[in-house]
């Protein structure tokens, strides 16, 4: 059943990359870095596309911050306001990370670079069809 399967994929893919080279895991870390890698983003947005608490944020920005991989800015319409960006430090370790995934993906289910292609293609099939896109 497809909504079994979609439901298996996303329970899945939070544990996918324990077999990478240096343990990396699709963690809150990469999926932080990966939604910020193109559009700076506020608080709000990062907790409901992590699925995470606002605290949990909190804690997980400032050591990331601390590790020089994502900056605060505020916003010009709202000096109140706090928002994330990627630094060049986080999206080389973001480049990093998405190899390794990239990697330890193909070698776990030997693919060939035709079947890395297919499945690529596939799977942008199955996610635009999930985020409404036609």
């Amino acid at each position: 059943m497809l909504a079994d399967q979609i439901l298996s994929l996303n329970l899945t893919t939070r544990k996918l990359c324990k077999n990478c080279n240096n343990g990396v895991i699709i963690s809150q870390k990469l999926r932080l870095l990966y939604l910020v890698r193109n559009d700076v983003l506020s608080p709000r947005e990062l907790v409901g596309e992590l699925c995470i608490a606002k605290p949990n944020l909190t804690i997980l920005a400032r050591n990331m911050i601390s590790e020089g991989l994502i900056e605060k800015m505020r916003v010009e319409r709202d000096m109140r306001s706090v928002h994330y960006k990627i630094t060049d430090k986080g999206l080389q370790e973001l480049n990093k990370m998405m190899e390794e995934l990239e990697e330890s993906v193909v070698k776990q289910l030997q693919l060939n670079e035709k079947e890395t292609q297919k499945g690529e293609k596939k799977l942008e099939t199955a996610i635009n069809f999930l985020n409404g896109v036609e």
